[in-house]
């Protein structure tokens, strides 16, 4: 992921999650809300509950990678916060992309309504 693709401020992060526009499963919570820009922006959120800092930026390693490949399919023209659940740390690799891709499916189908 590219570093203008990434949303970093705090403040950037509560107006998307006040917008209170989202989408759940059991591993993710993605907000998303209309961008300015025409490219989407991203960011990631791990809580201190899902373990040390090696395993928090573990899970961020992998959460980015999924967003490498499935980015192209997410709406241009929104910006979107991925908060990880508490069951994404015992998740695997391959069970977070499955889980992730079947948030996409949902995102896709509630933005045609």
């Amino acid at each position: 992921m590219k570093k203008n693709e990434m949303i970093k401020k705090h403040q950037d992060f509560s107006a998307i999650i006040q917008n209170q526009k989202y989408l759940k499963n059991q591993n993710f919570v993605l907000y998303n809300k209309e961008s300015k820009f025409d490219y989407p922006h991203f960011g990631i959120a791990v809580s201190k509950k899902l373990g040390n800092a090696v395993n928090r930026n573990l899970l961020k390693r992998r959460m980015r990678a999924i967003l490498d490949k499935y980015k192209n399919q997410l709406r241009t023209d929104q910006d979107y916060i991925i908060i990880m659940k508490e069951n994404s740390k015992k998740t695997s690799y391959q069970e977070l992309e499955k889980s992730f891709e079947e948030l996409i499916r949902k995102e896709k189908h509630e933005s045609k309504k």
